[in-house]
Parts: structure tokens; C-alpha cells; sequence
């Protein structure tokens, strides 16, 4: 009989493809599922690929190192006239990006080469950190590939009590006062859905879970178990009807941003003063708390003043005074973390809730790339001085696109292309990995991400 090790050169079996190659046996099978490539079989049925399949499946790891979809690949090898202009302003988004981190982990390593010249040592600790943040910019693309349909879309469970839909999360309340989070691939912006990223409810909860850890001491927060990566276990709080924005720079596209309102003219805003003369993106002078009303779904957030919050009964003299502490607190210990991974936290939200026993906890989540808007520090000077946009981890990627193409309070949001859901999706999976040094480990292309999470909230079906 026949073997994948007899094979002649001209025919390799899928391991020795794979291994060639540097991708996955999973992700073979994934291509052959999606068309893209075919392999032939030899007379004992073991697959094999010759010199037409192999040509085939550079083209595709060709054209996904563009950060283009499986689906966008499949119609660009089928025929499909590609929009040149914007692949190649992708390709050049890559290699910058790329550039950008090689320089990064260079000058982490000539740190440490000088740390080590002068103190004649580099502790164990220091050395493992090192080869962590030296590293962790290289995704396996092709493994991410391998689980681009695992999209959580919605979390519907008809058997648990307390469903309340947000535009991110669908969340539940049980009897005895826990709250049940699921964290969806949903991305929300101008007060609507616009699309589902792959891999996003997981980065968001992933970044939320080491955000909590890091803020402990500051703030007590409403977490009691992770039962799963999409889902979060919290007590059940009265929220507070204020959310509490602080901003460290002049930045935003919305219309409660401090940017938007600066181009506009005004220069009193939320009751504070702005000076003349700043640039886009510039940072104030000190940071600023910028609260908002709590609108309901698809209501607009409202901008509030210290004065209007008390006046009208918001909060309380002193509720107002400990949000706002804790909440330029906690901005200046999240500046300092981001800091220490090459980033810049520009600006976050906050939403805090009161308990059963009347402790005011942070609630929803914490410095995630939702929440905040992260830039990447070492371009920010030259980005800056040249008038352009930071290089962002946050959703302003997508925010960017509708606004340049509709008003997107207004009118019908265009479809967003697929080549742009996949980079988001990318730079969220980098945004996780940037801002906790921890790698992210994807769901896997089985089960559906859907089942797995049914069956973590079927665990509090009765209880």
C-alpha cells in the first residue's frame, strides 16, 4: 500500500505541505472546505498535493498576508476584479505595522544591553518580560484564519430569566442577584450596530479580566467568576445614570468628543475651558472628566456638567466626588500600564454601579480597546507633528470609514468591506496582546462559538 512517506516529490501529503509551507494541517482542510484549493488523492485515498495545488496555495497565503478574508480571497481566485488601490494600501498598513514593532522590540533590547552594561546583571524576571514584549507582536495569522468564522453574532438563551439586549452584550439577571454578561463579536458605534469582528467579545472580555486585576486596589468592580471567554459573572448593580469619560487629549469623532466640539468653536465645554490653539490630537494640559447622560438604546448620550449632574440629582455631592477621584485614578494608573506596553491611553469611559450593600463598584468593563482609545507611542510625535491620525487600537479604524463615506446618525450605513472587518479584527487580537503581554489564544475552528457558549449559560439553567 501506497503511504504519505512513498510519495514521489512531485506529490506531497498534507503534512509535508503544511510543514513547507509554515501553516497548519487544520488550515489545509479549512482551504480545501472553502474551495480554494483542491487535492487530488492517490489509489489508496490519501490525499496528496502536487505542483498546481502548491502554486495554488501560495497565492492564497499570498493574498492573506494582505489581512484579506478567506471569503475575499475565494472571489479574487474565482475572478473577482480587485480594487488594487486599497490591497495595496493594505499591504503598506502590514509592513508598516511591522516596521513599527521590529523598532519597538529593537530599542526594548538596546534597554536592556545598556541596563546590563551598567548594573552587570539582568534578573530572570527582567529577561522573560523582555523576550515576552519582544515577541508578542507576531501573530499566527493563519491559525486566526483557521477560526475567522467563529463569530458570536448573539447569545440567546429563552431559559434564563432577566434578558436585556445591549448593542455589545446580552445579559441576564438571576434570582439570587448575579448578572450574566456575554460579551458578543457585535461593534457598536454612533449609537447602533455596525457589523460583528471576529474574535472581538473574547478580546474584550480578555483585556476587561487584566484591567479588573490591575485596578483592584483602587476600585472594588462587580466581577465574581469567568465561566467562559465571552462571558463574565458580576454582581448585580444599581448604575449610576452618569458615565464618566476622561480624556487625555484632544481626540474623538463623535459628537459628545472634545474634538468635535473644538472644531466647531467652542472652547467651553462640559464645564471646563479649553484654550485656543490646539492641535488635533493634542494632549491637554491635565486630564479631564467629561460625563455624559446614560441614554437608552439608540438614544445619544448627553453631555453633562459637574453642576448640571448635582442640579438635577444625578448623583450626590459625595458620589460625584468619589466617581471622579476614582475615576482620574484609575486613568493615570491605565496611562501608566499602557505606557509600559508602547501605547497611550488618549482617553476611556467609566461606568460605576452601586451594590446591594451600597458600595459603588466599576461595572460593564475597564482599558478595553472599546472603552478606550489606544495610539501607538513611538509614532505618535512624527504623526502628530505631520497633522495625521495616531496610529489607533480602537474601533476609530471602522468609525473612520463610515464617517468619510455617510452621516452615520443620518443616513443607512454603507457595507463595510470584508478586507476591513479582518484587519479589525487583527488589530484587536494585537490590541490584547499589546495592552496585557498576554498572547490570545482563539477559539477553535470547532466547536461554533455559538454552542459553546449556550452550553456555559445552560450551567445556570434552575440555579
Amino acid at each position: 500500500m501506497e503511504t504519505p512517506s512513498r510519495m514521489s516529490e512531485r506529490f506531497l501529503s498534507p503534512s509535508e505541505t503544511a510543514r513547507r509551507l509554515g501553516v497548519g494541517v487544520r488550515a489545509l482542510r479549512l482551504y480545501e472546505r472553502r474551495g480554494l484549493v483542491c487535492p487530488g488523492r492517490t489509489q489508496a485515498g490519501w490525499r496528496v498535493y502536487g505542483p498546481n495545488e502548491i502554486e495554488r496555495l501560495h497565492q492564497v497565503l499570498t493574498l492573506k498576508s494582505l489581512g484579506l478574508s478567506l471569503a475575499r480571497i475565494t472571489q479574487l481566485l474565482g475572478g473577482r476584479v480587485a480594487d488594487l488601490p486599497a490591497l495595496l494600501a493594505l499591504q503598506e498598513d502590514v509592513l508598516t505595522a511591522r516596521i513599527n514593532d521590529l523598532q519597538r522590540a529593537r530599542k526594548s533590547v538596546q534597554a536592556a544591553r545598556t541596563k546590563v552594561a551598567r548594573d552587570s546583571r539582568l534578573s530572570l524576571e527582567d529577561l522573560i518580560d523582555l523576550v515576552r514584549e519582544t515577541t508578542m507582536s507576531t501573530i499566527n495569522d493563519t491559525r486566526l484564519a483557521a477560526s475567522a468564522h467563529q463569530v458570536l453574532r448573539e447569545a440567546i438563551d429563552p431559559r434564563l430569566p432577566g434578558l436585556y439586549r445591549g448593542k455589545v452584550r446580552d445579559n441576564y439577571d438571576l434570582p439570587d442577584g448575579r448578572r450574566i454578561l456575554v460579551t458578543s463579536d457585535r461593534l457598536s458605534a454612533f449609537d447602533r450596530v455596525l457589523c460583528c469582528i471576529p474574535f472581538k467579545g473574547q478580546v474584550l472580555n480578555g483585556v476587561a479580566r487584566w484591567a479588573f486585576e490591575q485596578t483592584a486596589d483602587l476600585c472594588p468592580n462587580h466581577v465574581l467568576d469567568y465561566p467562559d471567554p465571552n462571558i463574565v459573572v458580576g454582581r448585580r448593580l444599581e448604575i449610576l445614570p452618569v458615565e464618566i469619560v476622561v480624556r487625555g487629549y484632544l481626540a474623538g469623532t463623535t459628537s459628545t468628543s472634545i474634538l468635535t466640539m473644538y472644531r466647531a468653536g467652542r472652547r467651553q465645554v462640559y464645564g471646563q475651558r479649553l484654550p485656543d490653539g490646539l492641535a488635533d490630537n493634542q494632549a491637554l494640559e491635565a486630564p479631564i472628566i467629561t460625563p455624559t447622560s446614560k441614554a437608552a438604546d439608540g438614544a445619544h448620550d448627553e453631555p453633562l456638567t459637574a453642576g448640571e449632574i448635582l442640579a438635577r440629582g444625578l448623583l450626590s455631592e459625595a458620589q460625584w466626588r468619589q466617581v471622579s477621584e476614582t475615576a482620574l485614578a484609575l486613568f493615570a494608573r491605565g496611562q501608566a500600564l499602557a505606557a509600559e506596553r508602547g501605547l497611550i491611553l488618549a482617553d476611556t469611559k467609566y461606568e460605576f454601579g452601586v451594590d446591594a450593600g451600597g458600595t459603588i463598584r466599576l461595572a460593564d468593563e475597564i482599558h478595553t480597546s472599546d472603552s478606550s482609545r489606544y495610539w501607538r507611542a513611538d509614532t505618535y510625535p512624527q504623526r502628530l507633528a505631520a497633522g495625521e491620525l495616531p496610529d489607533s487600537f480602537d474601533k476609530d479604524v471602522i468609525r473612520a470609514w463610515v464617517t468619510a463615506r455617510c452621516d452615520p446618525y443620518k443616513d443607512d450605513i454603507p457595507e463595510i468591506p470584508p478586507e476591513l472587518i479582518w484587519k479589525t479584527a487583527l488589530t484587536y487580537v494585537e490590541a490584547h496582546e499589546r495592552i496585557t503581554g498576554r498572547a490570545f489564544e482563539p477559539p477553535g475552528p470547532a466547536p461554533p462559538v455559538h454552542e459553546r457558549v449556550l452550553a456555559a449559560l445552560g450551567d445556570f439553567h434552575g440555579r
